[in-house]
């Protein structure tokens, strides 16, 4: 028995493949994955983005959401995360409301500005215009769903008293949650008002609280009373400690490898650097062991967290679906209330 309510649980899945991976074949166990989400009992579940993510093959989350609508029975759908500065905002507000529209309103947009050069040199994002560009798309896309006529002029959009008609099934608009890393970050979504996606399995326990109680302070600074904390993390289930960390061992590596190769930590403090073997790794940062360790790590973040949502990714490039669904399965039946 914990003392901070329960959270609801999302499946988050993987939808990053290995370059001899059978992409028809993985993506079909990941429905598999959802299915058996539905039927356990889970609240939500999500599907995460990145472009030109060498040395994996990544499915686009919108494509990902939309096929799985008829297997998700009624849980939510969301992004965690979408890559807000990189797209049109035209083009996102359009495809997130038919998503929406498509799911009978059960859509959540988790946004993020993003981190890797590579992205924003492909989508012609200045480095010196990130920032703005994602906090005009975010504006943009809840001015677009709710406004009767919108006009906006900068660099990169151009918006003359345009009237949008296709709006979202939720009113005024999906809920929004803002991932993010920094302290600044932290105190933007705040000041936004907005649920915090924290993204607990890229740094350890003690920094994860750190950064929650960051971000409630600076809810209360600006009058808030309220601050949700969502938190996505990591899990897998073994028959024990040592068989779990064994079974995870090689695709945990190759995936924090990209990671770091991508530069996912360089915003972060050199504690939570993903340069460890990963044993050391590991430590503090993933629920991951036998049935009765991941109950006891699980049961920590709720006290010390307090999160709306535990966002659960057990599936990394490379992982056998065998070893997936008998984690999951432990999950469910050793581990979740």
């Amino acid at each position: 028995m914990t003392s901070a309510p329960e959270p609801g649980y999302g499946l988050v899945l993987c939808s990053q493949f290995t370059s001899d991976d059978d992409v028809v074949a993985r993506f079909a166990e990941q429905v598999e994955q959802v299915r058996f989400a539905r039927d356990a009992g889970f609240s939500s579940v999500w599907a995460t983005q990145h472009y030109l993510a060498d040395p994996f093959q990544y499915l686009h989350p919108l494509a990902v959401l939309s096929r799985i609508v008829p297997e998700s029975g009624s849980m939510r759908i969301g992004t965690a995360i979408t890559l807000m500065a990189l797209q049109n905002p035209v083009d996102l507000a359009e495809e997130l409301a038919t998503l929406d529209i498509i799911s009978g309103g059960r859509l959540t947009v988790g946004a993020g500005l993003g981190y890797r050069d590579t992205e924003f040199d492909a989508f012609g994002v200045p480095r010196d215009a990130r920032l703005r560009r994602f906090l005009d798309n975010l504006d943009l896309v809840k001015r677009l769903w709710t406004e009767d006529e919108v006009t906006f002029h900068s660099d990169a959009v151009k918006l003359e008293a345009v009237r949008p008609v296709l709006r979202p099934v939720q009113r005024p608009h999906p809920p929004l949650w803002l991932a993010g890393h920094t302290d600044g970050a932290l105190r933007r979504t705040a000041r936004m008002g907005l649920p915090w996606l924290a993204a607990a399995a890229h740094v350890d326990r003690d920094y994860l609280h750190r950064q929650v109680g960051h971000y409630r302070a600076a809810c209360r600074d600006f009058g808030r009373d309220t601050a949700p904390v969502q938190v996505l993390q990591e899990v897998y289930v073994g028959e024990s400690d040592e068989a779990a960390v064994e079974d995870v061992r090689a695709a945990m590596t190759v995936k924090y490898a990209a990671y770091r190769a991508w530069g996912q930590d360089r915003v972060l403090p050199a504690s939570q650097s993903f340069d460890a073997e990963f044993d050391k790794l590991r430590q503090g940062r993933f629920i991951l062991g036998g049935p009765a360790s991941c109950r006891a790590r699980l049961t920590d973040l709720i006290d010390h967290v307090a999160p709306e949502n535990i966002l659960l990714r057990p599936q990394w490039p490379g992982m056998p679906q065998e070893k997936v669904m008998a984690s999951l399965k432990r999950l469910r039946d050793e581990v979740l209330p």
